[in-house]
């Protein structure tokens, strides 16, 4: 079995994810990387696996694949998440709900229940989902977006309490805006400074998997930078 920890990485090939896995790999980490596309990134230090995270078998599958090459995971960060143009709940579609209701909540669910099949063989472990500031404080027209963020929110809390049992933590992120490409493109030039780094992101991830983290579960971790 593999000595190095593993970070298993859901959303790898994202802006969020990309920025994780490298910060992770330049810390001596394994990292299993797990996406609905490839961007090409090899490193003898990385395994990438195509997933449909919605998919419960494809999931579990990418995820045995991982053990065979990298061994349990130490850590999942679970990143996969999106939206659709914001509406009044009155104009958005029961497929459009559904969409972003798989891609947030039942992305993360069949993530996390799996991953924690393997954590259970070391006997320690570090779970980590991405939540939304507007399902703390909600904005109209996000109403579907919101619903679903709020709900991984509560799911990662509810973990926590039965994880501990066999030494897992459970933690949720919160970002205001991270700062990435894709949201430079409707952004405003003077907010840029004041949005949540990636790297930022992943450094408090790297802290949640670390032995000085170990007391830290159930808990809702703002990083709003200056927003």
């Amino acid at each position: 079995m593999p000595t190095k920890q593993t970070l298993y990485l859901t959303g790898s090939s994202g802006a969020l994810g990309s920025e994780t896995r490298g910060y992770f790999l330049e810390r001596g980490w394994n990292v299993a990387g797990f996406d609905a596309k490839d961007d090409g990134f090899e490193n003898k230090n990385f395994f990438f696996q195509k997933i449909d995270s919605t998919s419960e078998l494809s999931v579990q599958t990418a995820f045995e694949s991982a053990v065979l090459t990298f061994g349990p995971p130490r850590t999942l960060f679970a990143t996969i998440g999106g939206l659709r143009p914001w509406s009044p709940h009155q104009e958005i579609s029961i497929e459009d709900f559904r969409f972003i209701t798989e891609l947030n909540l039942i992305s993360t669910f069949t993530c996390v229940k799996h991953a924690t099949k393997l954590m259970k063989l070391l006997s320690i472990g570090s779970i980590i989902t991405m939540g939304a500031e507007t399902a703390l404080h909600p904005d109209p027209n996000k109403s579907a977006y919101v619903a679903a963020k709020s709900a991984v929110i509560g799911f990662t809390r509810a973990i926590a309490l039965e994880t501990k049992e066999y030494g897992v933590n459970a933690n949720c992120i919160v970002p205001t805006v991270i700062h990435t490409k894709a949201n430079e493109s409707w952004g405003s030039p003077d907010e840029f400074s004041k949005w949540t780094k990636p790297e930022d992101i992943a450094a408090l991830c790297l802290f949640l998997s670390s032995e000085a983290g170990r007391a830290i579960n159930g808990s809702i971790l703002r990083v709003p930078n200056k927003m």
